[in-house]
């Protein structure tokens, strides 16, 4: 490990930076990474004596619905896509309304960050997919019908009983015909990122059965939370008086990495192909683990596919036998893998058929008179290589292939032969041998978030479960660049050894590689929780500001211009091709907001961590950043920046005349001049040459200067405008007061006087959520709405010019601003902002995930940016990364 991936790998705060005066600021992950573990939650957490009946064993803040009860798409009033009849090709604008559609009883995604992941699903399925790469501009909406956990129970003299524990539903698809599966609710479905489990209600006679499952996602651990596993822990109870003979039985097939044409709402072109099936069973005997691997080589095959393996393993306990079928026929009524098991429990440890398209293991037992015992199933998969492109030709090593044998050279790129590869038994076999240890690692940073009883279960359910957009929306965290038609000697990523670039896609249509405006809204999440993918991302940003002929930052490490056959939706070469700027800054240029938070990041990065190498890299393209994109945007003899009509931030089109002062802009400005002051004042004490010619007075009084301009333009004696002139300019704007909360986080000066915070907050609370749904909960807080009126209404066709977003209730936004009330009421002394804040959390994340909400639980696992202020099912971008900003409310919330 170099020297960066030790000092970087860590959580938030496990030290503190004798030249920052401003850690105190963010004292956050300490706590997560001290925190000792309950004995009792050592482990996946189970069904504990005395649980009070509708409980879940994953605590209070857990997302609970009944198995395979799915609701339907939610459908507007308004004239929009499905809902209005349209059958016809997907629409693939990604503002149009409903697009990508939302899509009810999705559930926990598993796999490590960048590893590829899926979801089990609310029916108890394996699906959807998202392996990443060009191919994913969103995820793939199938299951794998062969993937399944079984399970057969016999007692002396009676008839054995075998079911298959999923549900087959219209949402997602059956399992193969011939397993006998279960009804739509029998049983419970709870999720609490990273952990899923089902309690089945008596799916065989005399056993109670449940199944955890979960991947080590382990904060500040880059190898555990990279890992390409999943855990399947089957809990069987005898509650009989009598022995009872079980067994247990998990099938999986050798399936494909991808199937484009079932990419959600915008088939993929992109090719991928595995062929070339091998199937082989190997024994670990010192851990007692039995595993059966299936492969696929073959010339034919493309690179993400490729020596590509899935392995299923087991290990065995006392009592416990361990039997296996290497291949059964995956293109079958699924009778011919059935039909052993469901004879005697047990299969032949051998192939059925040559075809090895698929495979099964299966334990049995003697379960004596109320005896427990958990089956401990690992899936691992081992395809090393994610490619991007329309011809698949640019080619990165997945992060895990690092801690498998796999290297890189100075500049970060494969060496080539070094990982072995076919890891699939190595990577399930090290996982299985380690699951306590797993668990362990786990709980330290999970249980103190999701039994933190001082925060609201709706914060802590919102929190964790948005996390798993990380693994799950696009992820993207590479060791090591292996070929590509775009490479070059000064890629971003290339400067520093043991650089290992990280993006989830934006999400909600948009498959570039995380937009810098939206990101910077849920970043501290990275922060706290994978501070090296955070570091990463600020090293190789600072590389492409040095490289752009302008000194800006990029919209997106892989958000470029047509590229030959590229198609804007999907990544050609993210990391390698980038937009670049065309010309320098100037007033009214657009997005703003998009240097200071890469300010805000790299500031954040370096302040939370202590580390000096970071900012020795990265503050020479923060002070170019600084005085070529942002300083160029303050008009001639102003001191605040002016705005254009649309796109002058991240709130794209609300309406707002041009050439104005906007509120949002001018407090970023404020909070860039103070980070610059922080960060030169630091640079200059590690004799970093680029900071000795900045005087920090004169950064200092440019910050005192905005700031008395800003209260002079916006403030009106009760609230702070959205503008200073022009139309909507009195409106009352949701986000206005970010900045200060970012400063805040930061350990930075004010943006806004304590007081006036308190004012605003208090005169316009009331305005932004007086729209309520039929249970009493809050629709959320539009983005504006008229000083004393109602909000606007939706606005058919979306027109740029009438502002359409101001009308919406972005979910992100919402997170930070119910963040922000609570964080203000604490520090001012104002319990009730304090709960204001609280009411808000509850009302949109009820809209999210509950099934009395207009929605009926359609968003869960997959919110969108926003919906409208009326009515939460004229929505748009389903599965957007902003509301990854839910972690931003728990560290506001929590105490």
């Amino acid at each position: 490990m170099s020297a960066v991936e030790q000092q970087e790998k860590s959580p938030t705060l496990l030290r503190r930076h004798s030249l920052n005066r401003r850690l105190a600021a963010v004292a956050v992950a300490a706590a997560v990474a001290a925190t000792v573990i309950t004995p009792g939650l050592a482990s996946p957490p189970s069904a504990r004596a005395g649980q009070q009946a509708g409980q879940s064993a994953l605590g209070d803040a857990a997302y609970q619905r009944p198995l395979g009860v799915i609701g339907s798409t939610p459908c507007s009033a308004h004239d929009w896509q499905l809902c209005a009849g349209d059958t016809s090709a997907p629409d693939t604008v990604p503002y149009a309304l409903g697009n990508p559609m939302a899509q009810p009883g999705l559930g926990i995604p598993l796999g490590g960050l960048g590893a590829g992941s899926f979801m089990i699903n609310q029916a108890g399925t394996f699906g959807p997919w998202n392996m990443g790469g060009s191919t994913n501009s969103n995820y793939e909406k199938r299951i794998l019908p062969q993937a399944a956990i079984h399970i057969r129970e016999q007692q002396p003299g009676r008839t054995a009983t075998t079911k298959t524990l999923a549900v087959n539903s219209s949402e997602f698809g059956s399992v193969l015909p011939a397993w006998s599966t279960l009804d739509a609710g029998s049983g419970t479905y709870s999720a609490l990122y990273p952990f899923g489990r089902i309690d089945y209600a008596d799916p065989v006679p005399s056993t109670s059965v449940s199944t955890s499952f979960w991947t080590p996602i382990v904060a500040g651990d880059d190898e555990s939370s990279s890992q390409p596993v999943a855990y399947f822990e089957v809990e069987l109870t005898n509650e009989t008086s009598k022995t009872t003979k079980v067994s247990t039985m998990f099938t999986f097939p050798n399936a494909p990495a991808h199937v484009a044409s079932t990419v959600q709402n915008t088939p993929s072109p992109v090719a991928s192909v595995r062929t070339g099936y091998t199937s082989h069973e190997t024994v670990d005997h010192r851990n007692k683990i039995t595993g059966i691997t299936l492969g696929a080589s073959s010339p034919s095959n493309t690179a993400d596919s490729q020596n590509s393996e899935w392995t299923t393993a087991v290990q065995d306990e006392p009592g416990q036998r361990v039997t296996y079928a290497t291949s059964w026929n995956a293109d079958g009524d699924g009778s011919d893998i059935y039909a052993p098991f469901s004879a005697t429990g047990r299969l032949p440890n051998g192939a059925l058929d040559g075809s090895n398209s698929a495979s099964a293991l299966a334990v049995d037992m003697n379960l004596k008179p109320h005896q427990t015992e958990t089956v401990r199933f690992v899936l691992a998969w081992d395809f090393p290589q994610i490619t991007f492109g329309t011809a698949g030709d640019t080619s990165w090593m997945r992060r895990y292939t690092s801690f498998y044998g796999g290297s890189q050279d100075a500049q970060n790129n494969y060496i080539a032969g070094s990982y072995p590869g076919n890891q699939g038994f190595a990577i399930a076999a090290r996982n299985l041998a380690r699951v306590d240890e797993a668990a362990e690692a786990v709980a330290r940073w999970w249980k103190p978030v999701a039994f933190d009883d001082t925060v609201s279960p709706a914060i802590r359910m919102a929190a964790l479960n948005e996390l798993g957009q990380l693994s799950f929306n696009g992820s993207f965290w590479e060791s090591g660049l292996v070929s590509s038609p775009y490479k070059t000697d000064v890629r971003p990523g290339s400067a520093v050894p043991g650089t290992h670039l990280f993006h989830t896609v934006t999400g909600g249509g948009w498959a570039d590689a995380g937009e810098t405006d939206v990101q910077g809204q849920m970043a501290i999440a990275l922060r706290e929780l994978f501070p090296s993918t955070e570091a990463a991302w600020v090293r190789a940003t600072s590389e492409m500001i040095a490289q752009d002929p302008n000194g800006r930052v990029p919209g997106s490490p892989g958000f470029n211009p047509p590229v030959g056959n590229y198609i804007w939706w999907q990544l050609e070469a993210p990391w390698l091709l980038w937009e670049k700027s065309t010309s320098p800054a100037a007033p009214e240029a657009t997005f703003f907001d998009r240097p200071v938070k890469y300010l805000i990041r790299a500031y954040g990065a370096y302040s939370s961590t202590g580390n000096d190498a970071l900012l020795r890299d990265i503050y020479p393209a923060m002070l170019r950043l600084w005085t070529h994109d942002v300083v160029p945007r303050i008009p001639q003899g102003d001191t605040l920046p002016t705005e254009a009509a649309v796109f002058a931030s991240t709130y794209d089109v609300m309406g707002q005349s041009g050439g104005v002062h906007g509120v949002y802009t001018s407090g970023l400005y404020i909070l860039a001049a103070e980070i610059m002051a922080a960060a030169t004042e630091d640079a200059q004490q590690l004799g970093i040459a680029e900071a000795s010619l900045v005087d920090v007075d004169t950064l200092k009084q440019t910050a005192a200067t905005a700031r008395a301009a800003y209260e002079k333009a916006f403030w009106t004696g009760s609230y702070y405008t959205f503008t200073d002139a022009g139309e909507r300019s009195t409106d009352v704007f949701v986000d206005v007061l970010w900045p200060q909360h970012v400063a805040e986080q930061l350990g930075l000066a004010d943006v806004n006087p304590p007081e006036r915070v308190a004012e605003h907050l208090t005169n316009t609370f009331d305005q932004l959520t007086q729209l309520k749904d039929s249970t009493g909960h809050m629709l959320g807080a539009p983005n504006l709405v008229p000083n004393g009126g109602k909000p606007y209404p939706v606005l058919p066709n979306r027109p740029r010019e009438l502002g359409f977003q101001a009308a919406e209730v972005w979910t992100g936004t919402n997170f930070e601003f119910a963040g922000t009330l609570i964080q203000e009421g604490r520090r001012l002394g104002r319990p009730d902002l304090v709960a204001n804040g609280n009411e808000l959390a509850e009302g949109v994340v009820h809209q999210i995930y509950s099934p009395a909400a207009p929605a009926g639980g359609a968003f869960a696992f997959n919110t969108p940016e926003g919906w409208n202020g009326y009515d939460p099912t004229t929505y748009r971008a389903a599965y957007y990364a902003r509301a990854i900003a839910a972690w931003d409310l728990y560290a506001s919330a929590r105490q």
